[in-house]
């Protein structure tokens, strides 16, 4: 090595990128009328990764409101009907004597009008004078109970969790168009509903009820270099970068000026790709076998490797080839 070259050093770069699920899970029955709430489409407005997933239908059972409580189940068939009761009050619902009116959706061509209503797929609230409070499926009710704090009471013997468990069917992107606009007209999507049989045996178990969408976006972006680079046996090909400490500048632009922005499209390429190659999901034709070796992902950034880490995720989400667990946000008070 001549005195010139001596100056030289080598490091590479790494990636953290975090994700979070913005919003409940919800059905593809749910999501064609979700679509047009304005309020939704703005938690959906950052969402560049989408699941298309199944689980067993889930509904709600046995609702009534008497003595000022909100009394139901939430069942699917399979696991022990979960047994509530909200003091809508105490959750911060309505105001002390205010009357509440349910409007429910159901599922069965023959909605009940006496309570207990059975077979309920979605709940809204009114006021006495008309005026809606709120609505819940019983995946967004879930998702309130376990992530945000809603406060609804159970049996000790309630499982949540027992609700949140889904089979991975196809992973995509909309990175260049609105999620609700990608997803509308999808041709796996349309595919899912016409071919995947329900796995449930409720009565009224269809596909378009039992396929929903798990929703994500990124929400943030470690930089971690590496200086000097040191070979620790990866079997992926680092990515080498050339700092000239005779630039007295050089060492702490490489360490410390991240070369992507958060939103980068390069971003939701690396996640689509690594879930993919990661679940191996049915639907997906491209499984992405080369692996980081991808076009337009990290890489191309000058990235050597990326990895993931889901902040929120309101599910279990499996396939033959992997599973995670949920993922809830730490306690602010922690």
């Amino acid at each position: 090595m001549n005195e010139e070259e001596s100056n030289i050093i080598q490091g590479v770069r790494y990636a953290n990128i975090q994700l979070s699920a913005a919003y409940p899970v919800v059905s593809a029955y749910e999501f064609e009328f979700l679509k047009s709430e304005e309020l939704v489409r703005e938690f959906l407005d950052n969402c560049t990764i989408y699941m298309i997933v199944q689980r067993p239908l889930t509904y709600f059972d046995s609702i009534e409101i008497r003595d000022g409580f909100i009394y139901f189940e939430i069942a699917d068939g399979k696991n022990q009907p979960m047994k509530c009761r909200i003091d809508p009050v105490a959750a911060n619902i309505s105001l002390p004597g205010e009357k509440l009116y349910v409007e429910s959706q159901f599922f069965s061509e023959t909605p009940g009008t006496v309570q207990p209503l059975r077979d309920v797929a979605g709940i809204k609230l009114f006021k006495e004078d008309g005026s809606f409070i709120l609505w819940w499926s019983p995946q967004k009710l879930l998702y309130e109970y376990v992530v945000d704090d809603l406060r609804v009471e159970t049996t000790d013997d309630a499982d949540p969790l027992s609700f949140l468990d889904f089979d991975v069917l196809y992973i995509g992107k909309a990175f260049s168009q609105r999620v609700w606009n990608r997803l509308t007209g999808h041709d796996k999507m349309q595919k899912i509903l016409t071919v995947q049989n329900p796995i449930s045996a409720e009565p009224a178990a269809r596909a378009p009820f039992e396929i929903a969408l798990v929703l994500l976006k990124v929400v943030g972006l470690t930089d971690v270099p590496q200086v000097p680079y040191t070979d620790l046996g990866s079997t992926v090909p680092p990515i080498l970068h050339d700092i000239d400490l005779d630039d007295e500048n050089a060492l702490e632009r490489f360490l410390c000026e991240t070369p992507i922005a958060l939103g980068d499209e390069a971003m939701t390429r690396e996640v689509e790709a690594q879930l993919i190659n990661t679940f191996q999901p049915k639907f997906n034709d491209v499984k992405f076998a080369n692996y980081p070796m991808i076009e337009g992902g990290m890489r191309s950034k000058g990235y050597s490797s990326t990895k993931l880490a889901i902040e929120r995720l309101p599910a279990f989400l499996r396939t033959a080839h992997h599973s995670v667990a949920p993922i809830f946000p730490a306690d602010d008070d922690d």
